[in-house]
């Protein structure tokens, strides 16, 4: 299991927990330290342990505060994505990191109380295609499976080479449409409760950098497809 850590937005999602949607953001306090510090701290505690922090706006200095993850317990790999900011393109950007593991997405200026251990639980306990953390737009849990939709789904209202930001709303919608399970996250009594409304239109969660086509592991840089 990995995390998947998206850093560095441009304001142009919508934050409900959080008062800032650009890099600003992830340094704004949340129990008494910056928000990405207490979503690294999070992951670490749910026991997952490679974290791949997404970069954007601030990259040089989440580089300094974060290293290489050591004083949170786990272990960052440092991944820039595609220039167009959407989150199929950063996943496409990280899919050699990803391989084939499990993984959740996480904004690093989304406070999320109480973390995501319960939801982490639900999940590896049903193992859907993904399962969303209710109220929280960006944290996600996604098996292998959500690889295709990457490469195959388009922004909502689009059809074939449609222009855009694919979101992950529109990803879910991508899996859901093959037959396969996307859950809400929330603690259910029996697997047909965990079903969620692809309709709703989330597909503005998404997040914005400018940065170059090229993906970092550790500092040392390597072509970014």
């Amino acid at each position: 299991m990995k995390a998947l850590v998206l850093s560095g937005g441009s304001g142009t999602r919508p934050r409900p927990r959080s008062s800032a949607g650009s890099s600003a953001g992830q340094w704004a306090p949340a129990a008494g330290k910056p928000v990405l510090f207490d979503v690294l701290e999070g992951i670490a505690d749910t026991g997952i342990l490679d974290v791949g922090i997404v970069l954007g706006e601030g990259a040089d200095e989440i580089r300094a505060a974060v290293g290489d993850g050591t004083r949170f317990g786990i272990s960052v790999t440092y991944l820039p994505p595609h220039r167009s900011p959407d989150p199929a393109r950063s996943l496409r950007c990280a899919r050699d990191w990803l391989g084939e593991d499990d993984f959740v997405t996480y904004p690093g200026d989304t406070f999320v109380p109480g973390g995501i251990g319960e939801q982490l639980e639900e999940f590896r306990t049903h193992r859907p295609a993904a399962q969303a953390v209710p109220d929280h737009p960006g944290v996600y849990f996604f098996t292998e499976a959500v690889h295709r939709a990457v490469e195959s789904a388009t922004p909502t209202g689009g059809g074939p080479g449609a222009s855009g930001a694919a979101g992950f709303g529109d990803l879910l919608r991508w899996l859901a449409d093959q037959g396969l399970e996307v859950a809400t996250g929330a603690p259910t009594t029996g697997a047909d409760d965990t079903r969620t409304d692809t309709s709703t239109d989330t597909s503005t969660d998404t997040f914005g950098a400018t940065v170059t086509d090229t993906a970092v592991d550790h500092g040392r840089p390597r072509t970014c497809s």
